[in-house]
This record gives structure tokens, sequence and C-alpha cells, in this order.
């Protein structure tokens, strides 16, 4: 369940609400002399009948004590007494937090153990009510602010670790399957520390999320698309100078992100489409997911040292039908096989629709939802370019069968997918709905009844048995 606000995830941290109640409280009279203060705490007397009396209250000064002076730096900030206890004060040790007694001591190892904290000790930041919490909190928000070179505001918490935060706790469920939500919200989230391009990138995914579910939010239209040209652009200079295994992690966890931005679309509009345009980039939201596939490509040699390799290496295994090549139309949709041009004899090699076909059929009877949700998204990721042309060239089986996968995919009920899915979809549908030929009207059906658009030849029909049963 999300615990988030339209304008921010916590408007408020818990050191400023204290700070406003501790003005509130009232100054008992006596209480100053001078420039100095004197505490007193008020003891009260009980009765013998243990009932408590508002009279004879009894002051007692505080007690003297010796300030420390060589404390650590957590505890001077938090203005708590410090034991200087070498080389981590027992308040840190308690706490869990980093203890240092160099103020001006910041370093990588540092930044990873506050990191670290956040993720795995504050799993919400609307929660918890201690100092330490808001220091680590603030200390994460200056490390995002320094690696993407943005002014920090002293003291306050950033839009970016706010977003970092609804990114761990709302984004990943609606990005990814189960076996990849906790690489995400840990392993992905440290190593953006070290990765600006990456950092950008799950901004730019928590900050859409965030937009689209309070539309009415402004400011978010503009954070978002800056956020997601810093990633394409850092993105691109990364992968343009070396691949290896020393980047090789934070380039794959970008590209399934940016996969959101690609994918996604504004405003449905099926006039929109690519299927009514010219431009071959009108289809490059689908031409763009095959970017992660070259990638791999790339990094073979290293593959089995990603902090990925065993996600991937499951996804492959949970899906029997992953490396499905077999020839001919056994096992096929009989009649998207017809309409195809497929027969036993077919090969991938000789006809560019029996992969995608293959990949295809299997998904008709699979359980729409997150727990199958890789699955669709491998279609689009392992589609290959003579498949991109014959849709480019809006050959009619080529947009049947993307017009069926859209269609599983709307099912899904994903935010960043259902708006894309729905609109190419119609555009299918618009497109070849005067076509002469019936087995693409009787194909079309499926895609139609499924994001409500209405063929003008199942209207006919419907007007026709509706005046046959007037007569």
């Amino acid at each position: 369940m999300l615990t988030t606000t339209g304008s921010s995830i916590a408007d408020e941290t818990p050191h400023a609400a204290g700070k406003r109640q501790s003005h509130s409280t009232s100054v008992p009279p006596g209480a100053l002399h001078g420039q100095q203060s004197v505490f007193r705490v008020p003891l009260y007397q009980r009765s013998s009948a243990g009932v408590s009396e508002d009279t004879g209250k009894v002051y007692h000064a505080r007690r003297p004590h010796r300030k420390s002076r060589a404390g650590c730096v957590k505890c001077k900030q938090r203005r708590v007494k410090c034991d200087e206890t070498k080389p981590h004060c027992i308040r840190c040790q308690k706490l869990g937090v980093d203890c240092s007694y160099d103020a001006g001591h910041v370093n990588s190892a540092h930044s990873r153990s506050v990191v670290s904290y956040f993720i795995e000790k504050i799993p919400s930041l609307t929660r918890q009510e201690t100092a330490a919490h808001n220091m680590s909190l603030l200390a994460v928000s200056s490390k995002i602010d320094e690696l993407l070179q943005i002014k920090s505001t002293s003291g306050r918490l950033s839009a970016r670790v706010r977003a970092l935060h609804h990114f761990h706790e709302a984004t990943t469920p609606t990005v990814s399957s189960e076996r990849s939500q906790n690489m995400m919200r840990g392993k992905m989230i440290r190593l953006a520390f070290d990765s600006p391009f990456l950092m950008h990138a799950i901004i730019g995914a928590a900050t859409s999320h965030l937009r689209r579910i309070y539309p009415e939010n402004s400011s978010y239209t503009v954070v978002e698309a800056y956020h997601w040209q810093k990633a394409i652009k850092q993105y691109s200079e990364e992968i343009s100078t070396s691949v290896g295994p020393h980047n090789m992690d934070p380039l794959y966890s970008a590209c399934l992100l940016m996969t959101i931005h690609s994918f996604g679309l504004e405003e449905y509009n099926p006039r929109n489409s690519f299927v009514f345009s010219d431009d071959p980039d009108a289809l490059n939201w689908l031409m763009l997911q095959s970017g992660l596939r070259h990638l791999l490509q790339l990094t073979i040699p290293w593959l089995t040292q990603s902090m990925w390799w065993d996600v991937f290496k499951q996804s492959r295994e949970g899906n029997p039908l992953y490396d499905d090549h077999r020839p001919g139309r056994v096992d096929l949709h009989p009649d998207l096989a017809d309409i195809c041009g497929i027969d036993d004899t077919t090969t991938e090699e000789t006809n560019p629709y029996h992969w995608p076909l293959r990949m295809l059929t299997p998904l008709l009877s699979l359980e729409r939802s997150m727990k199958t949700f890789t699955h669709y998204t491998n279609f689009m990721g392992r589609l290959l370019p003579d498949f991109y042309e014959r849709l480019l060239e809006k050959d009619p089986p080529a947009l049947i069968l993307l017009s069926w996968w859209l269609s599983l995919v709307l099912n899904l009920d994903i935010w960043w997918m259902e708006t894309r899915a729905k609109s190419e979809c119609v555009a299918i549908c618009m497109y070849l709905e005067e076509s002469e030929d019936p087995r693409i009207l009787r194909l079309l059906e499926f895609p139609a009844e499924t994001c409500g658009y209405l063929l003008m030849h199942v209207q006919e029909r419907i007007e026709w048995q509706c005046e046959s049963v007037v007569c």
C-alpha cells in the first residue's frame, strides 16, 4: 500500500515536527535567571490512597555533568553525550550507524554504509522518529545530490531521496517480477550510488510512477523529463566508451528501467500510431526493447559474474518454451499459423513470423499477472529485425501478431504499459478493419474486444441480427 501524498512522500521530517513542538512548550515562571537556565524536574508525592496530588511539588536542580568535547561526529550532530569509545562509540554501535571521529572524513565506504542503513534498517520514511533516522536520511539525500551534481538544500530531505524511497517501496512491484524485486530494492539501489546514470534512471522511473498516481501535480512532469534525459544521455556515453565486467551491472539495470520510458505513452491517441505514419522512428517504442539482448551479447564472457545472472538464468529455466525453435506448425495457434503462411516445413530462417508466433502461442494460455510478467516482456525483447521490417511495411500478418500480444499485455493492467498497449491495439484494428480477407477480420475480433473497439463488420453483424429479431 502506498504511503505517499500527492506532493511528496514526507513533507515534514519527525525532527521538524519535534522542533515545532518544543517551541510551543510554555516556560515556567522563574525558570530563567539572566543568561542562565535552571532545569527543574517536578516530583509528585503520592498520598496514602495512592492518588497523585498537585500540591507539594518539589523541584530538584539538574545534576552537574561533564560535557563531551571529543565525541564522534554522529553524537555531535544529534547533540547527545558521546562515551568517546574508539574506534566506534557504544551509542552508534547500538543504533547501527557509521561512527567517525573525523568531521571531514567522508568516503565511498561511509556513503555505502549510510545507503545500507537506509535500505535494510529503515523500510519507511514515515514510521521512524529517531534522530539517527533523520541524520541517516539526510546523509543519503546529500550523497544523491552530490552524485547527480545537484545543489542540495541543507538540513532538508531532497526530492531525490523521496523518489528513491518511492521506488523502493512502491515502484519495484509494478516493474518487475518477484524474482527481481529484491535485486532492485537492494543491490541495484546500492549500485546506483556509484553510477549517476543508474540513479537518474531509478529516480526517473519513480517519478513517472508518481506522476501517474498524482496527475494533478504538474511538478512531476518536469522532474521526470529531467532525470530521463540525463539517464539516457549518460547511459549512451557509458555504453559507447567501453562495456565490461566493471560496468555491465549498472548498464543492465539502467537498460531494464529505461523500458518504462521508451514503452510508455503520454496520451491515448491511436491516430499517432506507427501504422498511420511513414516515419520509422514511430516504432522505436518497440524496437528499443531489444537493447538488453544486444547488451547481453556484448558481455557474454563475463555474464556469469553479473549480479543479475541468477535472475536471468531463473527466467530462462522457468520458461520451458524460452528456446523453443522447433520447425513446422506443431503447437502453434492454427489460425495464426495459416495467416502467417506457416506449414509443416517452415523454419525461422524461411518465415519471419515463425519465431514471433512460437513465442506468442504459449502466452495465450498463460496466467496474466505479475507472476508471469517477464514472459510477456521477453516477447518484445526477443523480436528480430526482419519482423520489425514487416511491421514497418504494415504487413497484415505482422500487425495481427502484434495486436494479439498487445491484447495480452493490456490484460496485465500495468500502469506504464496500458496506454501504449491500448492505443496501438486500437490503431491496428482501425487500419485492418477494411480488409477484404475474412481471415484477417476474424482474427481482429480478439484484440478488438480486448481493447474495446467495435469493428465495422462486427457492428454490421449486430445490426443485421437486430433487424432479424425485429422481423
